[in-house]
């Protein structure tokens, strides 16, 4: 029901609250972890005990579920008054609102919790294991891959920041790229430190002094920019997942509320239609610009150009795989056939 400007307006609004509820979930993560243990696993060469000690059970992500149902819901609802002002123009009156406690409606958050829960495990353990063998292959001393793993206590605040937990591998090889140009005396690697986009340039004077004297950047300092470094990652990949997040939470409340409404009663699945809006612009998708303008029935599948099926924008539901879903800004135009659907509530009442 909604257009391409709301749905990006929600979508913005509630993509802070999501991303930070991302970082609070991973900062519990961290903060349980038990430094002496894990340091100690170390010492020993055991990376799998190492790996075991860092635990990303459900329960920590408590805040992101919260934060994603709570858009869940708000998008559902607005289905629900949309519709009700539409059928109010057609004398069609359409009463209730968005239960997000509908089983359906719960079964969906479950498992979509489930996946999401399942991805950050594996990616952060792997990039988790791959930074132990790394720094083992360098003599990185216990103590610091420890750190490098859950972050620095930063006085100040008193929480740990940085480390690699809560990133995926793509973003430990930028952050080790990263760091070896930090430890380099070479002009060349030292400005291409500078061309990073998550690098914190409040230390960009500390990088030029470097590459004017030939002097090393000192290891303390080069510690806090890989930290903070690590910080601006992880507020990366919490906005792409947030994002990713938050767009397939809205259309799929979308889905989930007209269905919602042909159960009650209220709306024939006869009398609404779907067609699929593609973005339109250079960055669409050359199989989602085939899928422009298919129109579906309630329940009904639209067809990829590369032959996916998706009940909506994002949906992945019925094998989509990520290609077809990742930051796709297409849009479901929903018709509601209101003059029908009087027709047919008048029949009812005869």
């Amino acid at each position: 029901m909604a257009n391409r400007e709301t749905l990006r307006k929600l979508v913005d609004r509630l993509e802070p609250k999501v991303r930070d509820a991302l970082i609070q979930s991973i900062d519990g993560v961290k903060s349980d972890i038990q430094i002496s243990l894990l340091i100690a696993a170390l010492r020993d060469n055991d990376l799998p005990r190492a790996l075991d000690l860092i635990r990303l059970d459900r329960g920590y992500f408590e805040p992101l579920d919260r934060a994603l149902t709570a858009a869940y819901a708000e998008a559902g609802n607005k289905v629900f008054d949309e519709v009700k002002r539409k059928g109010r123009t057609k004398g069609v009156q359409v009463r209730g609102s968005f239960d997000v406690r509908n089983p359906a409606a719960e079964e969906w958050l479950r498992t979509q919790s489930s996946k999401r829960i399942v991805e950050i495990q594996e990616t952060t353990r792997t990039a988790a294991m791959s930074l132990m063998e790394r720094n083992q292959r360098l003599g990185t001393s216990p103590r610091t891959t420890a750190l490098d793993l859950v972050g620095r206590v930063n006085k100040a605040t008193g929480k740990r920041e940085g480390g690699i937990i809560g990133l995926h591998d793509k973003f430990k090889e930028y952050r080790n790229a990263a760091q070896d140009e930090l430890s380099s005396v070479n002009r060349r690697q030292l400005k291409n430190y500078l061309s990073r986009k998550t690098r914190d340039r409040r230390f960009d004077g500390a990088v030029h002094r470097a590459m004017q004297t030939g002097e090393r950047i000192p290891a303390d300092q080069s510690r806090k920019m890989i930290a903070a470094m690590e910080r601006k990652m992880l507020k990366v990949r919490g906005e792409a997942i947030a994002r990713t997040e938050l767009l397939e939470s809205t259309r799929t409340a979308e889905d989930r509320s007209l269905q919602q409404l042909v159960e009650s009663g209220q709306v024939q699945q006869q009398n609404i239609k779907s067609k699929w809006d593609a973005s339109g612009d250079s960055d669409t998708r050359a199989s989602h610009r085939a899928m422009d303008g298919q129109v579906r029935g309630q329940g009904e599948p639209f067809k990829s150009g590369d032959g996916y099926l998706l009940l909506h924008p994002g949906d992945r539901s019925l094998g989509a795989p990520a290609e077809e879903l990742i930051n796709c800004r297409c849009l479901r135009r929903i018709d509601i056939d209101f003059l029908q659907q009087a027709a047919d509530d008048e029949r009812a009442r005869m």
